[in-house]
């Protein structure tokens, strides 16, 4: 159970007291910020070195496992080709001379698997004409060409003696495919994991665009720093590849501070995230983190483990997540609340479409959460938690030239499994149905220019417990407010940013980026649920970032937003102030 659901528990079981300032609070200040209390207070753990210093938005990236980068493609080394078929002129296949003419009655080609339509079209110019051994071996020519022009360079056809009778040719295409698959160069890594894949570009007859294709695919592994294919010939028309490899670095380590926590639990924290690939040969990889807010007032620790379980990378990820949370806000923390909860989730992701420029994955998986509510370090009875959710995502990914599109979708369904928690009179819990979208365009402007737009939007017909509700506000959501300084069970967000490149990156130089943007969102609750939306639950601001790389791997970001729309409880942190700051180191061994 998240710390929101905890502490909005809290402050249902001290009732109207809590949200309105009663005896027992006493202060008109502590009662306007107590109406948005478990809005502030939903976790935001960061997942494992995400790029560009940008940690995931709390609330919001809710999705199972994490999906391509939609980075730009960049060039990549061709494989090196087998030369081209001997173009030295063959015996004359039938006898008589080159020019002696032929009724020809029908061309048989031979040994062709692809390609039918267009074979017919060349062959069929011949049928039913007398033509020369010229001609013949121009249209065995042309069948070459056509097989080298589509990408078939180790296929080729042939005219062999033969015996014209009743006018019928054969012309013999020999296609070209992998004998054998060689792997080199690998330590720790199994080379079935890179055999598997590399295969998948090797079908019969060879395609060598689809085995570049399937070459820069493997390229991309994170297991992987190089990859240097050669291709030889082999018995017949076959070949050999052979794919000389050079292992990544395996174990990273991420050490970060930033302002992205909620201020009641100290809104400065500190982070310290790993991961270690391939720790079984398999290319899987396992990953922790640990996160502590500066006053003590949150910890979060998060493992899990993941495994590919096919060459399509199809993987299968659980994840277990530990969170110790304490109100350490004057004057809140007179009320001595904490909470604690746990997160057990497994999921299984499965592309069914992958290539260089797009990917179409599926996904589904299983969360469970439970957590309990103390104040004066009494367990309150209605404080104890529990929401058995089942998810169903796609995600679509598609670069081109000019950028790349990354499209999200999530089903959530929440059941009763496990005990969960059931309200009556129209109060959240965890039986619920949501629907969450994503959708990010990286759009290049020119070689120093990158904008970056980003529209969320999540809808529900029920009320949400807080741990699954739309927020927005913050440094990593709407910049200008708070963060999560308003919560619904539906809500949207646009976020556009304009990083322009100052200083570019150079070995052993830095990089200075600028990032002007403007951020918008708004909330709103169900028509069933027994809370109303909160008030003034539209935000906008807008202000710059910058982004600066002094050396490699250390990422330093300050962002300032300015609140368009002001809000009547807005707090002294520096987060209300539009402020956000956030520095990691990344170390590789």
């Amino acid at each position: 159970m998240s710390p929101t659901k905890q502490y909005g528990t809290v402050l249902f079981s001290l009732g109207m007291a809590a949200f309105w300032g009663s005896d027992l609070i006493g202060s008109t200040a502590l009662a306007q910020a107590a109406e948005n209390l478990e809005n502030s207070l939903v976790p935001s753990p960061r997942p494992l070195l995400q790029a560009q210093n940008r940690p995931s938005q709390p609330g919001r990236d809710r999705f199972p496992q994490p999906v391509p980068p939609p980075e730009i493609p960049e060039p990549i080394p061709v494989i090196p080709l087998p030369s081209e078929p001997s173009a030295e002129p063959l015996p004359a296949p039938i006898d008589g001379g080159t020019d002696m003419t032929i009724a020809i009655a029908k061309i048989d080609v031979i040994g062709s698997s692809i390609l039918g339509p267009e074979i017919q079209t060349i062959t069929s110019r011949l049928e039913g004409q007398r033509v020369s051994l010229n001609q013949l071996q121009t249209a065995v020519s042309e069948i070459t060409e056509l097989y080298l022009d589509r990408g078939y360079l180790t296929s080729r056809a042939e005219l062999r003696p033969q015996n014209v009778e009743n006018g019928v040719v054969e012309i013999h295409v020999l296609e070209g495919g992998i004998e054998s698959i060689v792997v080199e160069g690998t330590e720790t890594l199994n080379p079935d994991y890179i055999r598997s894949r590399v295969a998948l570009g090797t079908r019969s007859p060879l395609n060598v665009n689809d085995l570049e294709n399937q070459l820069r695919l493997l390229l991309s592994d994170p297991m992987l720093a190089n990859v240097r294919p050669t291709l030889k010939p082999g018995s017949g028309n076959q070949s050999i590849l052979t794919v000389e490899v050079e292992e990544a670095e395996l174990s990273q380590i991420l050490f970060s501070f930033d302002n992205y926590s909620p201020p009641l639990v100290g809104s400065e924290r500190l982070g310290i995230s790993g991961q270690f690939l391939n720790p079984t040969g398999l290319g899987d990889a396992l990953f922790a983190s640990y996160y502590r807010t500066t006053t003590g007032g949150s910890r979060v620790f998060n493992a899990g483990y993941r495994v590919p379980l096919n060459p399509m990378h199809g993987t299968l990820q659980i994840e277990a997540q530990g969170t110790r949370d304490t109100i350490t806000q004057p004057p809140f923390d007179a009320l001595n609340i904490s909470g604690s909860s746990q997160q057990y989730a497994v999921s299984y992701r499965q592309p069914i479409a992958r290539s260089l420029e797009t990917e179409l994955a599926l996904s589904l998986g299983f969360t469970y959460r439970s957590g309990e509510t103390f104040i004066f370090d009494q367990p309150l009875p209605s404080g104890d938690n529990r929401t058995s959710v089942f998810t169903f995502g796609q995600d679509y990914l598609s670069r081109d030239p000019q950028g790349a599109w990354s499209l999200r979708s999530q089903f959530s369904f929440g059941t009763g499994l496990f005990n969960a928690t059931q309200n009556s009179g129209g109060a959240p819990d965890g039986q619920f149905f949501s629907w969450l979208g994503q959708a990010q365009r990286l759009q290049v402007l020119d070689e120093n220019q990158l904008l970056i737009a980003r529209f969320d939007l999540q809808l529900s017909p029920d009320g949400l417990l807080p741990s699954e509700r739309f927020v927005i506000g913050g440094g990593q959501s709407v910049r200008g407010y708070r963060q999560n300084a308003r919560s619904g069970d539906n809500g949207f967000r646009l976020s556009v940013e304009d990083r322009i490149t100052l200083i570019e990156n150079r070995p052993g130089a830095q990089r200075l980026v600028v990032a002007p943007f403007v951020d918008m969102g708004s909330v709103w609750n169900a028509s069933g649920n027994s809370s109303s939306t909160p008030g003034q639950p539209f935000l906008i601001g807008a202000g710059f970032g910058a982004l600066w790389e002094p050396f490699e791997n250390f990422n330093l970001r300050v962002d300032y937003g300015y609140p368009i729309s002001q809000l009547s409880d807005r707090g002294n942190n520096i987060q209300d102030d539009g402020l956000y700051f956030s520095l990691d180191y990344r170390f590789e061994f």
